[in-house]
């Protein structure tokens, strides 16, 4: 759908990428909103066949299509943290959908999240990202290893501390339903992959 060059990014994203991954698809979550990284020439395409309307302050499109809305960052235009061209580089595909890696998903995310604090959103943001950090520690599995490194290349220190703040933050236990010692469980994986970051981004350990 509306190719070339479309890369799914937000909740979409890791419905997908948690739906995916053995001990993390029960925590998946459907969304009825999707936001996407398009090319300059996927873009082109898509205005001749989409009513799209612009959105100057967060630098992003918007049409609605079905039910679903859809958000739209185009290639140079954006004001996401990581580039179109990294997030295409490194792009995984469930059934022909593209969707951005983890490692760059994390960061955008957390740039959502530190922009949306407080706020519903926000703690959809939160969860997200703990969805995330769990989907990172089971890659290994698949033989593709967790790289911190192309996660930090675009990480701030806001984006940092967020992370922080989410590891030992009380939304592992909304996550888990109230079970104790899954959200527990959950928060014990999750600071494996923080102590990868930590060290990639030249942080002191917490």
């Amino acid at each position: 759908m509306y190719e070339p060059g479309l890369i799914y990014i937000g909740g979409i994203a890791v419905y997908l990428h948690a739906a995916n991954t053995e001990g993390v698809s029960e925590l998946s979550e459907a969304t009825q909103d999707a936001d996407f990284y398009i090319s300059v020439a996927g873009f082109s395409d898509l205005r001749e066949i989409e009513e799209l309307t612009a959105n100057s302050l967060q630098s992003k499109h918007e049409f609605r299509k079905r039910d679903f809305s859809f958000d739209v960052y185009t290639e140079r235009h954006s004001k996401l943290p990581v580039p179109y061209a990294n997030v295409a580089a490194c792009a995984l595909s469930y059934d022909g959908v593209l969707v951005a890696a983890p490692e760059h998903l994390i960061v955008l995310k957390l740039e959502a999240a530190v922009n949306r604090r407080e706020s519903e959103h926000g703690r959809k943001d939160v969860k997200d990202i703990i969805r995330l950090l769990l989907v990172a520690a089971q890659m290994e599995k698949t033989g593709k290893a967790f790289d911190a490194d192309l996660a930090c290349a675009f990480m701030q220190q806001s984006h940092f501390d967020m992370l922080g703040e989410i590891v030992k933050g009380p939304e592992f236990l909304a996550l888990a339903l109230g079970n104790a010692k899954a959200a527990k469980s959950m928060r014990a994986i999750c600071a494996t992959v923080m102590s990868k970051i930590e060290k990639a981004f030249g942080a002191e350990p917490s």
